[in-house]
């Protein structure tokens, strides 16, 4: 069976200009060292990343999305972990290995349930929906807002499924099946990160089956993509929109069918980061006392 074509994405160390000053400022305000393949897609239509992060970016800055975030993710699949005793050992990875895979899993787990209400706060503005009586615009974003910061450790380098060895390749087309259940020619970038592991990342497949197979995986994901979209729309209803021109319709409507792709999946992979740190807590211990 032929694969679908990857979404198309620029690249951070690929970006150049504007994008670049996007990406850095992405990673300031959310306070991760990575952008997220959706804001990545984006930046590959010309000037749908500038409105989308300029739409959103001041609920980031004044903590209001990071606190409905850290809300979302308070109590996820309480007892549930993923066993990485196996992928860890079957690979011989040190100590220093899992504390890296662990700032990625943070990273991404903290990331996602943000993007989840920014992504529906985009959504709600591109349909126009009303906001409380009296709110005002705000003013657009301008290169002159964006910031840089040097102080963010950066997480392993994500591999590149397009030219990765074939085992690798393999190993991320299969993991990404099993996450979203078919073949949808997204790749999370999460696992793009352990892409020099191939035999981690097929030991991983191993350990989320009984996760995935259970029904409570599916349903925290999709209670916390319900909550998240309420969430959004209580911050949406008094946010200053910024005044700044509508997204074409073409624009506006790949942006939409993106957002209702991404947004499930998001949870899933929210989930899985939570699940999969908890599984790392006794492995840190092992290796930690060798």
């Amino acid at each position: 069976m032929v694969a679908k074509a990857p979404l198309p994405e620029i690249k951070e160390d690929d970006a150049t200009g504007e994008i670049a000053a996007l990406y850095d400022d992405l990673r300031a305000v959310v306070d991760v060292p990575m952008v997220n393949l959706i804001f990545r897609h984006m930046a590959t239509v010309p000037g749908c990343l500038m409105w989308a992060w300029g739409t959103i970016r001041p609920l980031y800055a004044s903590g209001e999305i990071p606190d409905a975030a850290a809300a979302l993710t308070a109590d996820v699949l309480p007892g549930h972990s993923a066993d990485l005793n196996t992928p860890v050992a079957n690979n011989n990875l040190s100590l220093a290995d899992v504390v890296a895979i662990d700032r990625v899993l943070d990273a991404y787990g903290r990331a996602n349930p943000m993007n989840l209400i920014g992504l529906k706060i985009i959504d709600l503005a591109l349909d126009g929906t009303s906001q409380s009586p009296g709110t005002p615009k705000g003013p657009a974003l301008n290169m002159s807002d964006l910031i840089n910061r040097n102080d963010l450790v950066g997480l392993l380098p994500m591999v590149d499924p397009a030219t990765a060895p074939i085992r690798t390749h393999d190993a991320l087309h299969n993991l990404a099946r099993q996450t979203h259940g078919e073949d949808t020619g997204v790749i999370p970038s999460l696992y793009r990160h352990f892409g020099q592991w191939p035999g981690f990342l097929e030991n991983l497949e191993d350990a989320l089956t009984p996760l995935l197979a259970d029904d409570t995986f599916e349903s925290a994901a999709q209670t916390m993509q319900r909550t998240g979209e309420t969430n959004a729309l209580t911050l949406y209803e008094t946010l200053p929109l910024p005044d700044m021109a509508p997204l074409d319709l073409s624009t506006a409507t790949t942006l939409k069918g993106l957002i209702g792709q991404f947004s499930l999946n998001i949870c899933r992979m929210t989930v899985l980061a939570t699940v999969l740190r908890r599984g790392l807590i006794d492995v840190h211990a092992i290796l930690h006392h060798r």
